[in-house]
C-alpha cells in the first residue's frame, strides 16, 4: 500500500494515531483527502512511562479551545504547523515516551468501498458525529463526490491499550476513563494518545532540538460493514490507524 509521510513540526502529534479494537463485521482502510483533528495539549512522559502511562507528564504546548490540523491537506514532507515548545523539558532528564490530548472528533473527506459489502462509500456532511451523544456515523453509498463529514470515536472498548478517554485538556487535569486504557465513555470528549520516541532524548541545558512528527495516513479512515444480510449498515465510517514516527533534531 502506498505510504505518503507528512511531516508536523514541534509536537503536533495529532490524530496518528487512532488504532480501534474494531468491534465492527468488518472493515477496511483508505486514505482520505482531507483530515482534520483538533490537538489540545502535547506532553513529554517521565522516566517510568511507558505506552500504557504518562508518568509525570511535562506541558510542551497547550490551549484550551485547541489548535486544529489538516493532515490530508499537506504535501508530502511538509510541515502541518507547529504547537508549544520544549522550554518546559526538565535539563538532565530523559524521555522515551510523548502524550498528545486530541479530540474524539475528525472531520474528514474521503470515499471508497465498504468492506464486506457491495457499495461504493463515501463521506457526507448530513451525518455528522455528535460529542455529546458519540456514536458511529454511516457515510452515503452513491456515486456522488465525497464530503467533507465529521466522524469520531464511538464510546466503549473501542479503542487501543495506549488510548484511554479523558476530560482533561492538559494532561494534567480532569479525569480518566475509570475502565481503564482502550476504553472511553460518553462523557469523556477527548483522548489521550501515548506513543514511544524513536529514540530517547536527554534534555540538555540551552538546547532546544525539534520534535518532528512524521505519519501516514494511507489507512486513515475506515468504512464499516456493521451486521449481517439484509439487517447490515454498510458506510459506517470511523477513523482509521494512521502510523506515527517522533524524533528530536538538533
Amino acid at each position: 500500500m502506498k505510504k505518503i509521510f507528512k511531516i508536523i513540526l514541534l509536537f503536533t502529534l495529532t490524530f496518528n494515531f487512532l488504532i480501534f479494537n474494531s468491534n465492527l463485521t468488518r472493515a477496511a482502510n483508505f486514505e482520505p483527502s482531507s483530515y482534520i483533528n483538533t490537538i489540545y495539549t502535547v506532553n513529554l512522559c517521565g522516566p517510568g512511562s511507558s505506552l500504557t502511562a504518562c508518568v509525570g507528564p511535562v506541558v510542551l504546548g497547550s490551549t484550551t479551545a485547541g489548535t486544529t490540523f489538516d493532515l490530508g491537506s499537506v504535501a508530502a514532507g511538509s510541515s502541518a504547523g507547529n504547537m508549544g515548545n520544549l522550554s518546559a523539558a526538565v535539563p538532565g532528564t530523559t524521555y522515551s515516551f510523548a502524550q498528545v490530548v486530541l479530540s474524539r472528533a475528525f472531520t474528514v473527506t474521503g470515499q471508497a468501498g465498504a468492506s464486506g459489502g457491495s457499495n461504493r462509500c463515501r463521506t457526507e456532511t448530513d451525518n455528522g458525529f455528535d460529542v455529546s451523544s458519540p456514536s458511529a456515523v454511516a457515510g452515503a453509498d452513491d456515486t456522488a463526490a465525497a464530503e467533507s463529514q465529521v466522524i469520531g470515536i464511538p464510546s466503549g472498548n473501542t479503542i487501543s491499550s495506549n488510548m484511554i478517554g479523558t476530560t482533561s485538556l492538559t494532561g494534567l487535569d480532569g479525569a480518566d476513563n475509570s475502565s481503564g486504557n482502550g476504553n472511553i465513555a460518553d462523557a469523556e470528549p477527548r483522548v489521550k494518545f501515548r506513543f514511544a520516541l524513536s529514540a530517547p532524548i536527554t534534555i540538555k541545558q540551552g538546547k532546544l532540538p525539534t520534535f518532528t512528527i512524521a505519519f501516514d495516513l494511507s489507512e486513515a479512515l475506515q468504512f464499516n460493514t456493521i451486521g449481517e444480510g439484509e439487517s447490515a449498515t454498510e458506510c459506517v465510517a470511523t477513523p482509521g490507524p494512521p502510523n506515527v514516527t517522533a524524533s528530536f533534531s538538533n
